[in-house]
């Protein structure tokens, strides 16, 4: 039988989802703060986990597989103690029917006026001329067109929104136009929507900078549910102040929590939501990992494993 760490802050609610999943594997659950001495460790062969807790990997001398708890890898992929040779898998479970939700749930917030709405209401005053927006044919610029992407591009479109995709090397589909991310900059001054959905990598990382929201214009919305670190956060700010954005939704930060003292916390036009765009959830996930957990527990290798050389 061959073993499987889960190693997370919700461990337990974990163990008991994969065990049900797949029962031929040995599983045993740790809190990222317990001591991790464990001597079952060293016999264990895969590794479930977000962030790993220092000097885990070098207690899992048997490990061959690393399967990431949620869709971001960025974090493993810049961890020196897993050795290359050990394949790394994602999953983003539903996350692109989440993230839709939560970004045609902004955007329909900001163009359905329900912030002046609620302040006629607490006025008692009736304000026929608080119309909604007509989002018909309006461009969405969605950077990153995986599942994740093409699930919110969708979604947009059904509201009406002209939607284009944008990926590192522009391809044919059948669905979206696809464009290469060097042509963003170009379609900002027609976008009334951008949203971030794109992994970080070397070329995304700060992407969303002085630059290129020198492109925006007042009334642009952008909507944040990738990596903290693709914006320019001082560059975001100024853009804003200077009318180059109407409003900026963030789900995803530099540095999480967000510290208080942030100013993005009180700008009027930030929209700040606590990373919860994408929730890993067992029963959206398991899904995602079942066909890797059931090569795992048959000695067979796993499939799909992120480049390292791309960044997913």
């Amino acid at each position: 039988m061959r073993l499987l760490a889960v190693v997370h802050h919700r461990h337990e609610e974990w163990v008991c989802a994969l065990r049900e999943a797949e029962s031929r594997l040995e599983i045993r659950g740790f809190h990222p703060r317990d001591p991790l001495d464990d001597p079952w460790l060293s016999r264990a062969e895969g590794l479930f986990v977000w962030k790993v807790p220092d000097g885990l990997i070098a207690r899992m001398p048997a490990l061959t597989w690393v399967q990431s708890a949620g869709a971001g890898v960025d974090h493993l992929l810049s961890d020196l103690s897993i050795p290359a040779r050990i394949p790394i898998t994602r999953a983003d479970g539903q996350f692109g029917l989440w993230m839709a939700r939560y970004t045609l749930g902004h955007v329909l917030a900001a163009t359905q006026r329900l912030d002046e709405c609620r302040e006629a209401q607490r006025e008692r005053r009736w304000a026929p001329g608080l119309l909604p927006e007509d989002l018909t044919g309006q461009v969405a610029l969605v950077l990153g067109f995986g599942r994740i992407g093409r699930q919110i591009g969708r979604a947009l479109r059904e509201v009406g929104l002209d939607v284009r995709g944008f990926v590192r090397s522009p391809r044919p589909d059948a669905e979206f136009p696809l464009h290469g991310t060097l042509d963003l900059e170009a379609w900002l001054p027609r976008a009334r929507v951008l949203v971030l959905c794109a992994p970080l990598t070397p070329e995304t990382h700060g992407l969303a900078n002085a630059g290129l929201l020198a492109a925006g214009h007042p009334r642009l919305v952008l909507v944040n549910v990738a990596r903290g670190a693709l914006v320019v956060t001082a560059d975001l700010l100024q853009a804003l102040d200077a009318g180059r954005l109407e409003r900026a939704v963030l789900d995803v930060f530099a540095e999480e929590p967000l510290p208080q003292d942030s100013p993005l916390w009180s700008h009027p036009k930030v929209v700040v939501t606590p990373h919860h765009s994408g929730p890993s959830t067992p029963r959206a996930m398991v899904p995602d990992v079942l066909g890797n957990l059931r090569r795992f527990a048959e000695g067979r290798p796993v499939v799909d494993p992120v480049d390292r050389t791309r960044g997913y």
